[in-house]
């Protein structure tokens, strides 16, 4: 395992490797192993409770979430489900530091295929911050950010208060550290918000 360097959109070269739709992966071996051990290391580290294997560098369709006692390793992730209704949230991103985004709009609950490091066929059904956990991820793996989901006036530099306990509780982070507000539902959903289909 070892800790890698989280590409960020200000660095032109690192952009481009986030803006391009990661390769399919076809071959399950060590060197695919070793890729999901960095990405659990670096996510944690980072702290995160998401990150995608173009944030590190890799142009592979490779993620990782964990969320409560939820974590999931995932390769060729395909969203076979998605509910109608939609929720808005605030997102933050690894890659973009410093930064998050207010309204950003995904399913309430979705359904995902993928496999796992050693090529096992799994099915993951998420609702509520797990979901949007894994649906930013994924947007990663198809050159998309928050950002492309919202208009510029709703992205705003990160505030003590984003970072702070809600209730009481502990700040819940998505995958790229934003604290979590509260979140207006609508249903049904516009076509064309939320992740990639």
């Amino acid at each position: 395992m070892a800790k890698r360097k989280i590409m960020v959109v200000d660095n032109p070269n690192e952009r481009r490797i986030l803006r391009a739709k990661a390769k399919k992966v076809s071959r399950y071996d060590s060197y695919l192993e070793r890729l999901v051990e960095d990405l659990w290391e670096t996510m944690r580290a980072a702290p995160g409770v998401g990150l995608a294997a173009p944030q590190i560098g890799e142009s592979l369709r490779v993620m990782v979430a964990e969320y409560e006692d939820q974590a999931v390793a995932m390769v060729n992730p395909e969203v076979t489900k998605r509910s109608e209704e939609e929720e808005l949230g605030t997102e933050g991103c690894l890659s973009i530091p410093g930064y998050v985004g207010d309204d950003v709009s995904r399913p309430v609950a979705v359904t995902i295929k993928a496999r796992d490091p050693k090529g096992k066929e799994i099915r993951v059904k998420a609702e509520g911050w797990y979901a949007r956990v894994l649906l930013h991820e994924i947007d990663h793996l198809d050159g998309v950010l928050y950002t492309d989901l919202i208009p510029a006036e709703k992205i705003r530099k990160v505030t003590a208060e984003d970072m702070e306990p809600e209730g009481g509780a502990p700040a819940e982070h998505d995958g790229a550290g934003a604290a979590k507000k509260s979140h207006a539902r609508r249903s049904p959903a516009p076509a064309a918000s939320g992740g990639q289909s």
